[in-house]
């Protein structure tokens, strides 16, 4: 029952993303000039790709184990 309540809320989650998507879309792209966004989001994610595995890389290993954080 559990699986059938949460199949239901993702299916209207994800139709009501969809229709909000397909009406303001359009609207968003010309507000935030899409064609720049694209680029940036690009660039953002190879900085945190590289942040990322710079972390896992040299993080020291007793730190992964520290409770305070």
């Amino acid at each position: 029952m559990t699986w059938l309540v949460q199949a239901a809320l993702f299916s209207i989650g994800i139709g009501i993303a969809g229709l909000a998507a397909h009406l303001i879309g359009p609207l968003l792209a010309t507000a935030f000039a899409i064609h720049e966004l694209i680029p940036t989001a690009i660039v953002f994610f190879a900085v945190a790709a590289t942040l990322g595995w710079i972390g896992n890389r040299y993080w020291p290993e007793t730190w992964l184990y520290n409770p305070l954080l």
